[in-house]
């Protein structure tokens, strides 16, 4: 019999092992029957639920100024360039084309603002990661199906300087955003335990399946806990159903929880609590691990079975703060939630890997901690 170590150690390695899980691609597709069959292997039926989209295909992406070409990515609900791309100075505020840099939050909140205002024929954000740690660190899409806004190109955080030096300069810069979109198809994973009384509100537990690169430590140690709660409630007869749900579309604006809730109407507020596996869970490289609830009884009770073997415990943030990830989709619903993310040194970055990233023994503590609380509210 495998130990719970052995367990989230294959689950993450293998996981990190399949390649760069976007949304919609033959990673994606190829990694959701990868976790149906480790479901399988718990003693739960799995089932592939599938969701349509027009995924995003990146072309040439880069800006040439001073001499230099610097490759990019493009950001995902913006526009897109044509191969000759936009041509302009290199600037900040005001700029035919606007070089947007600073601290994270910062500069995420500048972009957003600059893309809303108009009047740019394209831009540049110099991407960061939470810790410091160079690496194209792609943002999430969160109006993937409405995109908005001039052609952004994401760059490195290593170029900031010189593209700075450019930008104060007023160089001549070229811009290239090329994607195009096609229809794909994505899955979530999802199984149900029966309970002894179905007219019982369900227990839902979820977690985000995709994202950016091969993202070990960011979503490896949420899918570990994710199937040790399955076979933690597998080994008992729950009072009531529990749903489980390992969404794609994560970094697309979620689009693979918002299928789920519409195949399951008004599950977000009848369900008895959600339980969010979201990023970052035993991240081995400056962890920021964050507990967000939808209530004080939420709170208590995942305080209660944290604190015993996780160390540090999570941040707990305010009620009326909107989270992050997944669970976003539960409080603005209004519904009931425990929701555990955060972010590492490596948060969006092609570093994010097996086994540098990932403390095993933290996603243990959580594992052990979240399949007692799961157990216990399923009864």
């Amino acid at each position: 019999m495998t130990t719970l170590q052995e367990r989230i150690s294959r689950a993450i390695r293998e996981y990190d092992s399949q390649g760069w899980h976007r949304t919609g691609t033959k990673v994606d597709v190829e990694s959701a029957h990868w976790l149906a069959g480790l479901v399988k292997e718990t003693g739960a039926e799995p089932v592939l639920e599938p969701f349509t989209l027009d995924r995003v295909i990146p072309g040439e992406s880069y800006i040439e100024v001073g001499g230099r070409r610097i490759e990019g990515l493009p950001l995902f609900d913006g526009s897109f360039t044509d191969a000759a791309g936009a041509q302009g100075a290199l600037g900040h505020q005001g700029s035919d084309i606007m070089l947007v840099e600073g601290p994270l939050m910062l500069a995420a909140e500048a972009l957003d603002t600059a893309r809303r205002s108009g009047g740019r024929q394209a831009m540049v954000f110099v991407t960061n990661s939470i810790g410091g740690v160079p690496g194209l660190a792609p943002r999430n899409a969160p109006d993937f199906t409405e995109p908005f806004g001039p052609p952004v190109l994401q760059v490195d955080g290593v170029e900031r300087d010189w593209l700075v030096e450019q930008a104060d300069a007023g160089a001549s810069a070229r811009v290239v955003v090329q994607a195009e979109r096609e229809p794909a198809e994505a899955f979530n994973v999802a199984t149900v335990i029966q309970g002894r009384d179905r007219e019982m509100p369900p227990l839902v537990v979820m977690t985000p399946r995709s994202g950016w690169w091969d993202i070990a430590a960011e979503r490896g140690g949420g899918i570990a806990c994710w199937l040790e709660v399955i076979l933690a409630v597998q080994a008992q007869q729950p009072a009531r159903d529990v749903r489980f749900v390992a969404t794609s579309g994560h970094e697309l604006g979620h689009l693979g929880l918002k299928a789920y809730l519409k195949s399951n109407p008004n599950l977000a507020t009848d369900a008895l609590t959600w339980i969010h596996f979201g990023a970052s869970i035993g991240a081995a490289v400056a962890p920021s691990p964050r507990l967000s609830t939808s209530d004080d009884e939420m709170e208590q009770l995942a305080v209660e079975h944290l604190q015993i073997r996780v160390q540090p415990m999570p941040v707990k943030h305010p009620h009326d703060v909107v989270p992050g990830g997944e669970s976003r989709e539960i409080h603005l619903a209004g519904g009931s939630y425990i929701s555990l993310a955060g972010g590492h040194a490596t948060f969006h970055q092609r570093a994010d890997r097996w086994p540098d990233t990932v403390d095993v023994e933290s996603v243990e503590s959580y594992a052990t901690a979240m399949s007692k609380l799961a157990t216990k509210l399923a009864q």
